[in-house]
Parts: structure tokens; C-alpha cells; sequence
């Protein structure tokens, strides 16, 4: 075949496609018109993404009670899933789509960091259309301080996006979901603690997909939060409600039979939410699935909480900044742990026996003999200055002492002291001898009788 042959024949066949094309939209168009005039209306969209797990969305829009599935999001027929292999591209193309209003993308797991990715594309292309859209990244796996495909960045060769977050865009609101020890937005930054990477997979099972059942704390027209507490950085919300100022999510006064549920935080225009984890979901795992559970999580929780948290950044999974990108960082339990370990034995073994921590220190015991105890040995601290009178009076001169002549009933202070503690000068213990033998007699079974009613 010639080359005009060749043109001849192109041309025909796209003049044949453009035909059918043309020919499909009229038809459509006739029969359901409907379908053609309904973006022409509903420009603004709720675009639900798809995760690695879940990969064509369905349902996720019912996350946090459907607080998004409403006006002015969703309202007929203006919901788009998009499959999660279609990755950035496919939300983008969703959302340039409806670019004329205001619309949410909604997104979880990997599908947020997809999300994410996106997002700084189009900040770095400063698109329009960021200025119309709420972003809500749950589980985020790009998390600055937290999220697995930040953490671990070689997790780039399988796909996952390793670019944190960004903070400070131009969307109309970025709202950034985590969940305590949970892998995809809270894994340990220290990837060689093989209990905390346990406990962050066991986490991500017991969280995975009940986000439905949640309360998101914000404004779903702009994401900004929805509690206010005064001038702290950080909101605590409680099991039963309370608004607590937390700067830098360290909370001082939590009510009793009470415990913060979820962290708040706004830096520039992300709201950064953390839901907190009741209980340390290994020793959960433990107390649902092993006989004797419970007895077996009391005595051992101290010590694996203190393990898996030795793998967070300062110990603490709960991030003072979420938006303060926190690298993996091999082996920082050891340090943690050689702190932390011991007291958190002597926890568990408080918790297994129901027992409260003993020390020798008498002001420890709650007991009333205690108690009274602890007023004896106050009263003789209080007298034990007096020794300083006896080394100045002729009885601690020595070889003055010690003949019949003397009383060994006296009431002298000496023979009522107790025995000198291991912090009282040495010659104080030196002065004793200088009495008559009844004396010192007398001395070592009064200080033998106040020892043991201290022990008591």
C-alpha cells in the first residue's frame, strides 16, 4: 500500500470513531439526559479513594458516621470511588473534573499517601483548584512522624510515596488522621524492635476499618478544628467528653476513671488528629485470645509498653508536633531501655499480685502501725541533736563515767536515742562506749526496741 494509501485509510478511521463517539453521546444523551446535565450541576464531589486492602473504596465514604458523605460534598449523584491502582493521576483527573466548586477527597492507607502525593504536585504547580479542595489523609502512610512509606523510605521500591506530608499548602484544609502503634500512619522508628513492629501490625488489625464507628473532631466544610482549648498548640478529648489544654500533647490534669482519647493539633492549615490506643494492643491481643489473658497482660503490659514505646521517638508514640518529619532511627530502644526496663518490672509485679510497691523507706508504708512508726521516727530525728549536749557535758569526757555512783535510770537523752543512722557523724557513735556498761546495755535494747516497732 502507497503512502497516500495509508492516510487515506487513517483518516477514514478516525473519521468513523468520531462518528460512533458522536453517535454514543447523542443516543446517551437522549435516552439519560440526566447523565449529561448532572455535572453541568453537581460540580462539587465527595471523591472516596481506594487503599492496597480495599482498592476500589466502596463504603469508605461512611468513615467517621458519613460526616462527609452530605452537602455540600455529596449531593445525588456526585460520589466518584477511585480504584487505587490508578494512583495520583486517577484522583486527579476525578478532581479536575469538578473543579468549579468545593469538593473532599477522602482517602486511607496507602490511598493517602497517594492523596498526598497529589497534593504536593499540585502546591508545587500551585493549581487552582487545591483552593477548593479538603484533603482527608486517615491513616495516613506518608504521616511526617509516623507514617511507614515516611519512616522507612526504601518502601519507595515497591511504590509507596516516601514524601512526608506537606504542612502548609494552599487546600482549603488538610486534615491528617493517625492512630496510635499503628503501622501505616505510627510505626517505631526503631524498625529493629521486633515487639514494637509486632505490636504496630496488631494494632493496624484491631483499627482496620472501623473508622466508621469514629468521631472526627473537625469542620467538615474546611477541616479546622471543631474543640477549641485556650492557648495550648493541643487539644486532649476524653472517653467522656472533657476538652483538655495538652501543649505539646502532654496533658496534666486528666479526670479520674478517665483518659484522652484523641489529640488535636493545627499547624498552618493541617489539623492533625491522633486517636490513642485503650490499652497496648499486644496485651489486648493477649487478653482476647490466651487462657488466663487478663493475669498474663496485667504482669507483663508494664514491661511491653515500655518496650514498644522505647521505639518511639523520646519514648512516647504520641508526637508532640505531628508535622516534624521523624526518620527511622535503628536502635534507639537501647538507650530508652536501660532506663525505663527495671521500674517497669517492678510495675508489672505490682499489677500481678494486686499489691502495692514496697520500699524500706518507712514513709512509703500506708498502713496506721506504719504510721505511727513514721511518727516515732520523726520525733527521734528530732531528738538527735541533743547528742551535741552530751559530748559537751563531763559524761563524754572520757574515763569520767562509769562508777557505781552513777544512775543508770536517769533519764538521760543519750540512753533514749536511737541507734545512729548510717548518715550521722562518726564520732557520735564513738561517745557511746563512754557510758557505763548498764547504760550502753540499756541504749542498745531501747534503739533494738524502736528498730523493730519502725519495722512493724
Amino acid at each position: 500500500m502507497s503512502k497516500a494509501a495509508r492516510k487515506r485509510a487513517r483518516r477514514v478511521a478516525m473519521g468513523v470513531a468520531a462518528v460512533g463517539v458522536a453517535t454514543t453521546v447523542a443516543g446517551v444523551a437522549a435516552t439519560q439526559p440526566a447523565s449529561i446535565s448532572a455535572p453541568l450541576v453537581d460540580l462539587a464531589a465527595l471523591i472516596v479513594v481506594g487503599s492496597s486492602t480495599h482498592p476500589d473504596g466502596s463504603g469508605n465514604e461512611n468513615f467517621f458516621h458519613g460526616m462527609f458523605d452530605k452537602p455540600p460534598y455529596h449531593t445525588g449523584d456526585n460520589l466518584e470511588h477511585v480504584n487505587f491502582f490508578t494512583g495520583p493521576l486517577g484522583i486527579d483527573q476525578a478532581l479536575q473534573a469538578h473543579d468549579d466548586e468545593t469538593n473532599a477527597v477522602l482517602s486511607s492507607g496507602w490511598g493517602a499517601a497517594n492523596a498526598s502525593l497529589l497534593l504536593t504536585q499540585l502546591q508545587a504547580q500551585e493549581d487552582p483548584v487545591l483552593a477548593k479542595t479538603v484533603f482527608i489523609l486517615d491513616n495516613n502512610v506518608a504521616r511526617p512522624d509516623g507514617g511507614f512509606g515516611t519512616r522507612y523510605p526504601w518502601f519507595a521500591l515497591i511504590g509507596v510515596n516516601p514524601i512526608p506530608s506537606p504542612t502548609d499548602t494552599d487546600a482549603l484544609g488538610v486534615v491528617d488522621v493517625g492512630y496510635e502503634y499503628d503501622y501505616n500512619s505510627n510505626a517505631p522508628a526503631d524498625m529493629l524492635n521486633p515487639v514494637a513492629a509486632v505490636n504496630s501490625l496488631v494494632a493496624y488489625l484491631y483499627r482496620h476499618l472501623n473508622q466508621n464507628e469514629l468521631k472526627l473532631p473537625v469542620n467538615a466544610e474546611d477541616g479546622s478544628p471543631s474543640v477549641n482549648c485556650g492557648a495550648a498548640n493541643t487539644c486532649g478529648i476524653t472517653d467522656k467528653g472533657a476538652i483538655l489544654e495538652c501543649p505539646d500533647a502532654q496533658c496534666k490534669d486528666v479526670p479520674a476513671l478517665d483518659r484522652v482519647a484523641v489529640y488535636v493539633t493545627q499547624r498552618a492549615k493541617t489539623t492533625y488528629v491522633t486517636y490513642t490506643s485503650n490499652g497496648l494492643p499486644l496485651t489486648n491481643l493477649i487478653r482476647d485470645v490466651v487462657p488466663f489473658g487478663n493475669v498474663i497482660a496485667d504482669l507483663t503490659e508494664p514491661v511491653l509498653t515500655a518496650i514498644v514505646n522505647s521505639a518511639y521517638p523520646n519514648g512516647n508514640p504520641i508526637p508532640a508536633d505531628p508535622s516534624k518529619y521523624q526518620p527511622a532511627t535503628p536502635f534507639s530502644s537501647l538507650t530508652q531501655l536501660a532506663a525505663k526496663e527495671p521500674s517497669a518490672i517492678q510495675h508489672g509485679l505490682t499489677a500481678a499480685t494486686g499489691s502495692a510497691r514496697k520500699t524500706t523507706s518507712t514513709t512509703a508504708t500506708a498502713d496506721p502501725e506504719s504510721t505511727g512508726a513514721k511518727k516515732r521516727t520523726a520525733a527521734d530525728e528530732e531528738r538527735k541533736p541533743l547528742t551535741n549536749v552530751v559530748r559537751d557535758s563531763e559524761k563524754a569526757v572520757p574515763h569520767s563515767v562509769g562508777s557505781d555512783s552513777t544512775p543508770t535510770s536517769h533519764s538521760d537523752p543519750v540512753a533514749t536515742v536511737d541507734k545512729p543512722t548510717k548518715d550521722e557523724p562518726k564520732e557520735t557513735a564513738h561517745d557511746a562506749p563512754a557510758q557505763s556498761g548498764t547504760t550502753s546495755r540499756d541504749q542498745g535494747a531501747s534503739s533494738g526496741t524502736d528498730a523493730e516497732a519502725s519495722k512493724s
